[in-house]
């Protein structure tokens, strides 16, 4: 791999990273805002049910920040290498 190639290869990748760190930390004091207090609400009900709706938002939050990330870098063209 040239110099050039790595040249572009990291900044694409430094870009993405910072894509990724912009919208984890907007999920973060959304889920915060809003979905805060009707979660601590279903952990002091259902221990169980909060689990499982826990692993849905895990699940439910890298499916969507997958989505999201690739459909930016492809509209930023960072996801080829010519």
């Amino acid at each position: 791999m040239n110099r050039s190639r790595l040249r572009i290869l990291i900044r694409n990748f430094s870009i993405e990273v910072l894509i990724y760190t912009v919208l984890v930390v907007a999920y973060f004091f959304l889920v915060l805002e809003f979905l805060g207090e009707p979660l601590q609400k279903l952990f002091d009900r259902s221990l169980i049910l909060y689990a499982f709706i826990s692993l849905f938002l895990i699940v439910a939050q890298g499916v969507v920040l997958e989505f999201v990330t690739s459909f930016l870098i492809s509209q930023l063209g960072l996801d080829r290498l010519d």
